[in-house]
């Protein structure tokens, strides 16, 4: 077909991950204007849809990743892909199941079975910057760049033990670190490079 090729994935792998930074920020916006505690249902509802679309738009761009990166080491690559993929997925499921949850009257759970103590949101999304971002080294992607994906890898894993020790606290602010700071910068910045060099 005419435009579909591994190019025109690139680049429009590029453009999610620009499209996941602004999706990501968006989501903190809504979050700190219209979650409430009490409150009406339909803010954590649009949060969580935002926050499910991060992870579709993240699909995108994890496997233009992949083409970056498969040069230097092919299976490690595929395995990144590999958790990439299913921590999106597993996000995706978790969000919708929260907006879903939240249209229930009372709601049914207070967290979403298919992402328990945050295996999704937080581990296996850690575990793929890690592998990417080593990969990531080994390229020619800028030193700050990669630098600033080993920070998320960590704050994500951060995240992670906390939401296992059960400390809100730090999973609340590795949660904004990574929507809000580290990763939308992180992403926009690959996602420009990603379609420079498609």
């Amino acid at each position: 077909m005419l435009g579909v090729d591994d190019r025109s994935f690139a680049r429009f792998g590029g453009l999610a991950a620009i499209l996941l930074a602004l999706t990501s920020w968006a989501a903190v916006l809504a979050y700190a204007a219209l979650v409430q505690p009490g409150g009406r249902p339909l803010g954590p509802q649009i949060f969580q849809f935002l926050y499910a679309l991060v992870a579709f738009w993240a699909l995108f761009a994890i496997v233009a990743v992949y083409y970056r990166t498969r040069s230097v080491g092919e299976a490690w690559a595929f395995f990144a892909t590999l958790v990439g993929v299913a921590a999106s997925v597993g996000t995706m499921v978790a969000a919708m199941y929260e907006v879903a949850n939240l249209r229930q009257n009372p709601p049914l759970a207070a967290a979403s079975p298919a992402n328990p103590l945050g295996i999704m949101t937080f581990a296996l999304t850690g575990l793929w910057f890690l592998v990417a971002n080593l990969l990531l080294w080994r390229t020619r992607t800028p030193r700050v760049l990669v630098l600033l994906g080993f920070v998320a890898a960590a704050d994500l894993v951060a995240g992670f033990v906390a939401g296992l020790s059960e400390n809100g606290g730090v999973v609340y602010l590795a949660a904004l670190i990574a929507g809000a700071i580290g990763g939308p910068i992180y992403w926009l910045w690959l996602g420009r490079l990603l379609r420079r060099d498609a």
